[in-house]
């Protein structure tokens, strides 16, 4: 249950029904955690804004960002919305293995990634770890692989969701669906 009241479009502030008719029309209903954020209408409209820009394509494929975001949720071990990521990805047809080579450190011998991939989960892992010790190698390495507007999208969305994961573990709210639309 959420320590924080969870308004609803009705109860929220003026100030929000236009945010509100947007995140309905993308997600097809307005996510619990939106809800949450809703008592501070200035918080709520710049997290709702970047999740509907980063939950969907970009630079990088939305699969392997869903990948990019169930990483860092299970890496700082997280519990919120993971189910909701792991259906997503699913729906956007991301293999099974895939996402159940993500748990812990199998994904560094699988098959199922290529080096770019796995690389960006070494940056998750040591992201989570310590961002400020992220080594030259490293970038060397995802430089191989990506340009610097992918990075850029790769480490907003690794950032974002440590923040949007210990935010919902935090005030206790549950989104166990993100989307009530078909996504694909």
């Amino acid at each position: 249950m959420s320590i924080v009241k969870e308004l609803d479009q009705k109860e929220a502030d003026e100030s929000l029904q236009e945010l509100f008719s947007e995140v309905e029309e993308y997600f097809g209903h307005i996510p619990n955690l939106v809800k949450a954020m809703a008592s501070n209408p200035a918080l709520c409209t710049s997290i709702s804004k970047f999740l509907i820009q980063s939950l969907g394509e970009g630079r990088i494929d939305w699969g392997f960002k869903e990948l990019v975001i169930l990483k860092t949720l299970r890496g700082m071990k997280s519990f919120y919305s993971f189910g909701a990521h792991e259906r997503i990805a699913h729906e956007l047809g991301v293999p099974n293995e895939k996402v159940g080579d993500l748990a812990n450190s199998i994904w560094k011998n699988s098959s199922n990634f290529n080096e770019g991939e796995k690389a960006v989960f070494e940056l998750i892992d040591q992201i989570v770890e310590d961002a400020n010790d992220v080594s030259d190698e490293l970038w060397d390495r995802l430089r191989e692989h990506w340009d610097n507007g992918q990075l850029l999208e790769i480490n907003s969305i690794i950032t974002t969701f440590l923040m949007i994961g210990r935010m919902g573990d935090t005030l206790g709210v549950s989104d166990p669906v993100l989307f009530k639309r078909p996504i694909s």
